[in-house]
């Protein structure tokens, strides 16, 4: 019997298929076909999910893209934010333009990401009784005094909550989806992050920490992707590829269409048109939201503001699509080069590091080893930056961190060498003195000690802390051998 945290979620694109393993940010997916690594419980729950996938009428999928994950807590924003990027990007990938007239490859329908999650799950929801004949496609167990049977919550496109177990079939998100003969989810975004730089960075910006910008784009992709929705109309479209741009480009509330023709300027040139593009393209925008109407889809083409002295042409959307990503791959382009060269880095102080440092390793929400892991890249950056003069770098910071980071080696290290535990119960021990110098003269013996490699067996705490040592005595030498001299 199936508990209710099953350790392992299933992520699915029911409508892709891959011939071989491909990962994307944090997942690994594979063919359905493929139980290679797979627990014998895994294999029978990944044939039951996998036998639910149905196109059409009774049309089952022959096989799908999956990856196992762990347990995913689908009413948890936090837990499913990296799926839902994955999912952007993979449908972001299959809504390029096939040819001259604009139009998409794949509607992002095709792109469609559901979870599962086993575990015991009500009867009355997988198999409701009221108002509906049961056929007896599929046998429903027995359920328990609690009205449950084995089976799988599950979250469709991140919006849709239901219920399965064995035996049940899960449809497509329109009457008729068809599935695309070429279509290879390994090969096809191999090529894609090959081809162009706004796939490639995208792909490597899903393995990497995110940042507000990051986010921004993200945020998007998510109106981009919506805009090509088959469930949407033209005006509805329109909105919504505004709304991405808006995002994208972080443009105020004011003055939309300037600051976009602008924007787009400075990122693709003064190419001729382009401005009038804009402006025909807000003004659609602006009288579908005002008057809830759409009169002209397509673009003029003309070198005049007067619509009257150009001839129709392509639909605006297709344009809006088509600079999005234009726009799109320049930003990522410049956010690459930024995070390359560390820019962000540049305007922090050290002070601000320690606090950082002081503020992570003090979260005990956190895993002792992430913390670790997360604090060793801003020693290293407050050690780039120690000869950059400081106004306001404070020695109880210095002290402070150096303290909470050897209560916590104290506190979870069974492997220290007898030495080093006695230095640093000695240091924690010791109370603030109104100029700090039993504390500095702690220190000053730790740094000479980890320069004549005393403490043995070393590890990798150890080794941040070591690192941690030599840059506060940096910071604290001059200050230390004056006090010594003033006790004199």
């Amino acid at each position: 019997m199936k508990t209710d945290n099953t350790a392992y979620s299933f992520i699915l694109f029911p409508f892709l298929k891959t011939q071989d393993e491909v990962s994307i940010g944090k997942l690994t997916f594979k063919s359905t076909d493929n139980t290679n690594n797979l627990t014998s419980e895994q294999k029978e729950d990944l044939k039951n999910i996998a036998d639910m996938l149905y196109l059409q009428n009774n049309l089952r999928i022959k096989n799908a893209s999956y990856a196992l994950y762990q347990n995913i807590n689908i009413n948890d924003p936090e837990s499913i934010d990296h799926l839902k990027k994955i999912r952007n990007f993979v449908a972001y990938c299959y809504t390029a333009p096939r040819h001259e007239f604009g139009d998409i490859f794949l509607s992002p329908e095709h792109s469609s990401m559901v979870i599962f999650s086993p575990g015991r799950v009500p009867k009355n929801l997988v198999n409701p009784d009221h108002h509906v004949e049961d056929f007896g496609a599929s046998s429903i167990e027995v359920e328990d005094i609690r009205g449950e049977i084995n089976g799988y919550s599950g979250l469709y496109d991140f919006k849709h909550y239901f219920w399965a177990s064995k035996g049940s079939r899960l449809y497509g998100p329109e009457p008729h989806l068809t599935l695309n003969i070429s279509q290879d989810l390994g090969f096809d975004i191999k090529h894609a992050v090959e081809a162009r730089c706004d796939y490639y960075l995208l792909y490597q910006f899903l393995t990497k920490p995110t940042t507000k910008t990051l986010e921004r784009f993200f945020v998007a992709l998510q109106w981009f992707n919506a805009a090509n929705s088959d469930s949407n109309d033209s005006s509805a479209s329109i909105v919504d590829i505004s709304i991405a741009f808006e995002a994208l480009l972080n443009l105020p509330g004011d003055q939309k269409t300037d600051r976009l023709i602008d924007a787009v300027s400075m990122l693709l040139g003064r190419t001729s048109r382009l401005d009038i593009w804009v402006k025909q393209f807000y003004d659609a925008r602006s009288q579908i939201v005002h008057e809830g109407i759409l009169q002209q889809a397509k673009f003029i083409a003309t070198n005049s503001s007067d619509k009257n002295k150009g001839q129709q042409y392509q639909s605006l959307l297709s344009y809006g699509r088509y600079i999005f990503q234009l726009c799109l791959g320049t930003l990522l382009t410049g956010l690459e080069l930024s995070v390359k060269s560390k820019l962000e880095e540049k305007f922090v102080t050290n002070e601000e590091r320690f606090h950082n440092i002081c503020k992570i390793l003090s979260n005990n929400e956190i895993e002792i080893s992430d913390r670790l892991n997360s604090i060793s890249p801003i020693i290293l950056a407050i050690d780039q930056y120690k000869y950059i003069p400081e106004s306001n770098l404070k020695i109880e910071t210095l002290i402070g961190t150096t303290s909470i980071f050897a209560k916590l080696i104290l506190q979870n290290n069974n492997t220290l060498s007898k030495d080093l535990e006695k230095m640093l119960s000695i240091f924690n021990s010791k109370s603030s003195s109104k100029n700090y110098f039993d504390e500095l003269e702690m220190i000053s013996i730790l740094a000479q000690a980890f320069r004549n490699n005393k403490f043995y067996p070393e590890n990798y705490d150890i080794e941040i802390f070591s690192n941690l040592i030599h840059t506060v005595w940096y910071y604290v030498s001059m200050h230390y051998f004056w006090l010594k001299e003033q006790k004199s």
